[in-house]
């Protein structure tokens, strides 16, 4: 049996903003979503991953449908204000449809709270083609990570075969922008070892206006309210100067890990200093 093929080289279209958060912002989201009373999702039937998740925008169920007739979640202030700031990058960078991701009825975000002991996962998959456009941005909060990305020449099943492998750095407070073959080729997903530390991810899709449709009675989705325990949420002293920008350990309650630089490709960079 042939060998999967594993390669340093970024997958094309994955775009990564370094130091896209400021440290006040990262702090002010840290507040905002993580609380014991949140709005968390009842998703442990799933087994897709052990994070804490939150979801706001269009009601989507866990077939990928959008539950008609239910109102949509809005997101709070922070967590608005960074899609706004998301949206506005990816304009920038001249991605398409970059307003729907924050403007809009079909603006949609997912909020991923990593703090099992052993470690964060996500099974491998590819966002849904037929609900999600053609851009997908999510910043990375709290710790360093990485992801591993897994060609499968745009074949979407979980047992899909895999002809390349490239694994990703993700720095903490960075965005990274998945389009083109990253987005549509390209299943991605997390091991333990790549997640050892408490991190906090938000996810920015657009929901397609032809995305398949459900009732809210066929809805196969939990909106039981879960607990979780928080983070330990720092104080002002602690989170440093907000407009500095330069402290990097001062926000999550466990360290963060320490990772090499992102390898070599498309990269894109923001100024270090803060964005508020």
């Amino acid at each position: 049996m042939a060998k999967r093929q594993a390669t340093s080289q970024q997958p094309e279209g994955l775009i990564l903003v370094r130091d896209f958060l400021s440290v006040a912002e990262e702090r002010d989201l840290a507040w905002e979503l993580l609380s014991p009373n949140g709005p968390w999702l009842d998703k442990g039937h799933l087994r897709f991953s052990n994070s804490e998740q939150q979801e706001f925008g269009p009601v989507i169920s866990d077939a990928m449908e959008v539950v008609e007739s239910t109102p949509a979640r809005p997101m709070p202030s922070a967590t608005a204000s960074l899609a706004a700031r998301v949206a506005e990058e990816a304009e920038r960078l001249g991605l398409e449809v970059s307003k729907g991701l924050a403007d809009g009825p079909n603006a949609f975000c997912r909020v991923n709270y990593y703090s099992r002991e052993g470690g964060g996962y996500m099974h491998k998959h590819m966002d849904s083609k037929r609900t999600f456009g053609p851009v997908i941005g999510c910043c990375s909060l709290l710790a360093d990570a990485a992801m591993t990305f897994y060609d499968t020449q745009g074949n979407s099943f979980g047992m899909a075969k895999v002809h390349r492998t490239v694994e990703v750095q993700l720095p903490r407070r960075s965005l990274y922008f998945m389009t083109g073959p990253s987005r549509s080729q390209w299943q991605h997903g997390i091991r333990k070892d790549q997640c050892p530390s408490e991190r906090l991810s938000l996810t920015f899709r657009s929901v397609l206006l032809a995305a398949p449709r459900t009732s809210a009675g066929k809805a196969k989705i939990k909106l039981k309210v879960q607990k979780v325990t928080p983070m330990k949420r720092p104080s002002s002293s602690e989170a440093g100067q907000s407009k500095s920008g330069v402290k990097h350990d001062v926000v999550g309650a466990k360290s963060a890990s320490k990772l090499k630089h992102a390898p070599a490709g498309v990269v894109k960079r923001r100024p270090a200093a803060a964005k508020k």
